[in-house]
């Protein structure tokens, strides 16, 4: 397992990352419609972040797979604390749009984190520690809307300075305290051997069974996710009159449930379960949680629905990484977290774009709904993920679709893989 230095401080990285993600989410729709955006440009900005991150994670990672993790991720943090700079001087929508794709850019370092954790754990060790890095991530969602929610009541660009005060302060004890990960230590790191040492190669092994079906699955279940956060406080405005500092406690209350669930939880769930069943339960709460949205009568029921799609998240995103780090060789971690970034900077663009265009062009319910429904296929395409090292059920998959597990770059595609289980 990793060192506890190390854990703590990739622990902060990716905390640090999410609070100013978490400072910012909640405020940015009534930050850009102050300085004059609609509901459309809105998630445009929004979708900005995710932009950028698409663009940067498989370039993050493949450079962390050659180079080693610990620089990229103080790359990334001195990064994130100029992205918050600049949010917090944004005074015009072009700024504010700078800001959130210098943010989205660093924000590629979390498959970095990621690779990490994979090089330092094994088995199913790798889904506890993995479930920490996700608690960080759900710890720095609730305490960002806190944050945010707080020091608005300065500006609501204020928040961006403190922000940017945390990523130099986790810069600084990640220079002072963060080793290289244990596979760079060791000298085992050779990218070159790799099933994604090319960019070819890359490709193909994201579109080989089962990571072709885990990357829609995380592609599905994040679009849910993202379409329901960029329009609920655009929703709760106009159905509830909620306002700001309302919006950051619903995001705190979803970041505790979150950093619980990933925390202490998912661990335990992932032993008894396994990771497909555990991502099967959270694709079905998610469904439920997003999809019961428009069918409140009051502000008070939101309160008890919020711990349903945080605990679905905690419970997807976890045993979902797990999963595709089992799938992947020693060498090709970082590439291959990258490409699911990709898949996830995908669904983080999508889907807040088409939830605004829903928003204002049907209506302020539909973008839950849809959301729900793309939660559901995600079930069913899960239901197809068997654990690793079982063989996929005949009747649900193609002959070829079976958990092969990584595969050498040198090693023919088009045949069985004979280090199969």
């Amino acid at each position: 397992m990793l060192r506890r230095s190390g854990l703590g401080v990739l622990f902060g990285t990716v905390m640090v990352d999410m609070m100013g993600f978490g400072i910012v989410l909640p405020l940015l729709p009534f930050y850009a419609q102050d300085l004059g955006a609609s509901p459309v440009l809105v998630t445009v900005i929004i979708a900005a972040f995710s932009v950028t991150q698409l663009l940067a994670a498989p370039i993050w990672g493949r450079f962390s797979d050659r180079v080693g993790r610990r620089r990229l991720l103080l790359i990334g943090l001195f990064a994130s604390a100029l992205s918050y700079l600049l949010f917090a001087l944004a005074d015009n929508l072009w700024l504010l749009l700078v800001s959130r794709a210098t943010a989205g850019a660093a924000g590629g370092t979390v498959g970095i984190a990621q690779a990490y954790v994979a090089d330092s754990t094994e088995g199913e060790e790798r889904a506890r520690g993995l479930g920490l890095i996700g608690a960080a991530s759900g710890l720095g969602i609730m305490l960002g809307p806190a944050i945010g929610g707080a020091f608005s009541r300065f500006g609501l660009g204020v928040p961006g300075y403190v922000a940017a005060g945390l990523c130099l302060l986790n810069l600084m004890a990640a220079m002072a305290l963060l080793p290289e990960s244990r596979h760079f230590r060791s000298g085992r790191a050779d990218a070159s051997k790799g099933e994604a040492a090319t960019l070819k190669l890359w490709l193909r092994s994201l579109v080989r069974f089962p990571l072709r079906v885990l990357l829609l699955v995380y592609f599905l279940t994040l679009s849910c996710f993202t379409s329901m956060t960029s329009v609920l406080a655009l929703y709760t405005e106009r159905v509830f009159a909620m306002t700001a500092a309302d919006m950051g406690l619903v995001f705190t209350l979803a970041g505790a449930v979150t950093v619980i669930v990933r925390g202490g939880l998912v661990g335990r769930i992932v032993e008894r379960f396994g990771e497909p069943n555990t991502m099967r339960v959270g694709c079905a709460l998610l469904a439920l949680g997003v999809g019961a949205i428009p069918f409140l009568s009051d502000r008070g029921q939101l309160w008890f629905l919020v711990p349903t799609w945080a605990a679905a998240t905690g419970l997807i995103f976890p045993s979902l990484h797990s999963l595709i780090s089992r799938a992947t060789d020693e060498h090709s971690q970082g590439s291959v977290f990258g490409g699911s970034q990709v898949a996830g900077g995908l669904g983080r663009v999508l889907a807040p774009l088409a939830a605004g265009w829903l928003f204002q062009s049907y209506s302020i319910e539909s973008p839950f709904l849809v959301g729900a429904a793309a939660s559901t296929v995600a079930l069913w395409l899960a239901l197809r993920v068997p654990a690793p090292g079982a063989p996929a059920a005949e009747e649900k998959l193609d002959p070829t679709d079976r958990w092969t597990g990584p595969v050498a770059a040198h090693e023919p595609r088009d045949q069985p893989d004979a280090r199969a289980p």
